[in-house]
């Protein structure tokens, strides 16, 4: 069974299976499983991405000291609340890569939170007559969802009330598409702990800063365009070899007596079929396979 994935957990996360040996068949170097939480020696994503970036990463950390504009592409997007100068405000999490590869997260400030009230004037509303509204604003999804909660209990008809998929209405009433490039400007740059582990840098940036990239050319004089025509997601593929007690049986997941015998795993960027790494993870022991 091959299953493809974009990279995410793997590389920084704890290994679900647990082979004696791990072979790099790249590097011809075998990696010993020592019962740890982690497999100890292989290499994380920024490694991978230091050694394959064609100079980006050195181009992205100028514009990053000069506190130019860098572009950023978006893959999957969430809503929170954090205290931002002493309040509590709603940010619009994304979760993406930049133009060499690296993982980034872009916080975006100065959204407002907030839904409608029908203005009622006692009479049967007409379908083809426009409706006045109240607009209602909020510091955070937790107290909008209670305000529009009490309100729908008070029999007012509402709008813009979704309580549970807020941050997909910010992103389409934005623009904020995924899989696609943006840039981002006046940023500021997290110091300290970072929110996700995951994520090389993590930037805080108004969402009147955050703009779709629609000509590459306003930021060739810094980054090459044939870079931001690839798509710089690196992607992991793996096949699972499994054995059963009895032929022609599938192997279960919760079956102590089915056996995982190998995982073999290739590393690439996205569309592009040349692997930056090949993997194989064993439950015996090897030797090293220098091809």
């Amino acid at each position: 069974m091959t299953e493809q994935s974009s990279l995410s957990e793997f590389f920084d996360a704890s290994a679900l299976f647990h082979p004696e040996a791990e072979k790099d068949k790249m590097e011809g170097q075998v990696i010993r499983y020592s019962g740890e939480k982690y497999l100890s020696g292989i290499p994380t994503l920024d490694d991978i991405v230091a050694g394959n970036d064609e100079g980006l990463t050195t181009i992205l950390e100028d514009a990053l000291s000069k506190q130019q504009e860098i572009p950023f592409m978006a893959i999957e997007n969430e809503g929170s609340t954090e205290r931002i100068n002493g309040t509590y405000r709603y940010v619009l999490r994304l979760y993406g890569h930049l133009i060499n590869g690296q993982k980034a997260l872009v916080s975006l400030t100065g959204i407002q939170v907030f839904f409608d009230i029908l203005i009622s004037d006692g009479e049967t509303p007409d379908e083809c007559e426009e409706k006045s509204y109240l607009r209602i604003y909020m510091n955070g999804t937790g107290e909008r969802k209670k305000a529009i909660q009490a309100i729908q209990e008070n029999n007012f008809e509402t709008a813009s009330n979704d309580m549970w998929s807020f941050h997909r209405k910010v992103a389409r009433e934005n623009g904020i598409q995924l899989s696609g490039w943006f840039t981002i400007n006046k940023y500021k740059c997290k110091k300290g702990k970072r929110t996700s582990p995951l994520c090389s840098h993590e930037f805080y940036v108004s969402i009147k800063d955050f703009c779709p990239l629609e000509d590459f050319t306003t930021i060739s004089d810094r980054f090459p365009i044939s870079a931001l025509l690839r798509d710089c997601t690196l992607i992991l593929t793996w096949d699972i070899e499994t054995q059963s007690r009895e032929l022609g049986e599938f192997a279960e997941v919760l079956d102590l007596n089915h056996n995982v015998f190998t995982i073999g795993m290739t590393l690439h960027w996205k569309d592009d079929p040349k692997p930056l790494k090949q993997m194989c993870l064993v439950d015996v022991e090897t030797e090293s396979d220098p091809r």
